[in-house]
C-alpha cells in the first residue's frame, strides 16, 4: 500500500523573527562607537588636505611673485602703489589690501606673474570693493582676493611697499557681509625678523580662522 505523504499543512513552517527593541539599541550603540572611533580620522584627513591645498596655493602665488620680480625688478607691492607708475589704481578701503594688491599686479599678463582664473572657488571679494580698470587675466573689475581652504582671505606683505610694509598690520574682512574684520601681523622668526623679509610673505589664518595662532600657514614657512 502506498505511503501517505500527509497534508501539506502538516509540514513545519519556518518563522522569521524581527529584531527586538533591545537588539536594535545594541546595533545603534555599536554604530555609535564605530562612528566615534573613525570620525576624528576622517576629519583629520580633511584638515590635512585643506592645509596641503592652502600651502600649494601659497607656493603658486609665491611663484607668481618671483615671475613678476624677474620682469620688473621688484616684487608686487602690497598697497596698490606701482613704483613704475604704470598701473593706476584708486585708493583702497583698508580691508584685504595686501592680497588684493598682489592679485591686481599678477593679473595684468602671464608675464607679469600668474593666471589665477582657474582658482574661481578661492577668489572672493569679502569687502565688496572694485577697481576702475579691468584685470585682464581674470576679466573682472571687482577687487578680488585669494582665500584659503577655510574661506579666510590671505594676507600679503611686501618689501617693495614704502608705507611700513611688514611692520603694518593688515585688516582682513571675513565673508558674510557683516563687516567683521580680523587684524593680521606678519609672522616673525625667533630673531624678530619677518619671514621673507627680503622678499615678501604670504599668510593664512589656518583652520581656526584666527591670525597669530599656532595653525597659521605661511610662505616662507616658519624657520625658513
Amino acid at each position: 500500500m502506498p505511503m501517505s505523504h500527509g497534508h501539506p499543512s502538516s509540514r513545519p513552517i519556518a518563522t522569521v523573527r524581527g529584531f527586538t527593541l533591545i537588539e536594535l539599541l545594541i546595533v545603534i550603540a555599536i554604530l555609535g562607537v564605530l562612528a566615534a572611533a573613525f570620525l576624528p580620522d576622517l576629519l583629520g584627513a580633511k584638515e590635512t588636505a585643506n592645509e596641503a591645498t592652502t600651502l600649494a596655493n601659497l607656493q603658486r602665488l609665491a611663484s607668481g611673485c618671483e615671475s613678476f620680480e624677474r620682469k620688473h625688478g621688484f616684487y608686487p607691492p602690497d598697497d596698490f602703489a606701482d613704483p613704475e607708475n604704470k598701473l593706476q589704481l584708486k585708493s583702497d578701503n583698508g580691508a584685504n589690501t595686501g592680497i588684493e594688491s598682489l592679485v591686481a599686479f599678477l593679473s595684468q599678463s602671464v608675464a607679469d606673474g600668474q593666471d589665477l582664473s582657474d582658482m574661481a572657488q578661492r577668489l572672493s571679494n569679502t569687502d565688496n570693493d572694485s577697481n576702475e580698470i579691468l584685470l585682464p587675466l581674470l576679466s573682472r573689475k571687482d577687487r578680488v582676493e585669494v582665500a584659503d581652504e577655510w574661506g579666510t582671505p590671505l594676507c600679503y606683505f611686501s618689501k617693495t611697499t614704502k608705507n611700513l610694509g611688514f611692520d603694518k598690520p593688515q585688516q582682513v574682512a571675513l565673508a558674510g557681509g557683516d563687516g567683521l574684520r580680523l587684524t593680521a601681523k606678519a609672522l616673525r622668526n625667533a630673531d624678530g625678523m619677518p619671514l621673507g623679509g627680503r622678499k615678501f610673505q604670504l599668510l593664512s589664518a589656518g583652520r581656526d580662522q584666527v591670525f597669530g595662532t599656532e595653525d597659521d600657514l605661511s610662505w616662507p614657512q616658519k624657520g625658513q
